[in-house]
């Protein structure tokens, strides 16, 4: 099963844009806590960026703010690049659902 949750807040406030082909996309930016702590007993985080697509997108861009507690779910995309002729692989994360928590 391919499948990310993903509990954090809203870094910068995404920018609804659009493709070629008239697809609604955006890139949302979450600061997740990590579930452990590092060796002076603080709790670090990291940042994901996660594609957001069409309506869900669009509900996004409208509604979302800085700061925002936010909860996504979704599935890992795989692509090939091909590059100087080396073949690399490019994760990302692409959001089904998106869950408003609060502030």
């Amino acid at each position: 099963m391919n499948l990310f949750v993903l509990v954090g807040n809203v870094v910068e406030l995404p920018e609804l844009k659009e493709t070629n082909n008239g697809f609604k996309t955006c890139t949302v930016t979450l600061s997740v806590e990590r579930s452990y702590a590092n060796s002076d007993g603080l709790y670090e985080y990291d940042e994901i960026q996660v594609e957001v697509w069409r309506g869900l997108a669009e509900t996004l861009c409208s509604t979302t703010k800085k700061g925002d507690f936010i909860s996504v779910k979704g599935r890992i995309a795989t692509r090939l690049v091909n590059k100087d002729g080396h073949t690399y692989f490019n994760y990302s994360f692409v959001a089904e659902k998106i869950t408003f928590i609060g502030k």
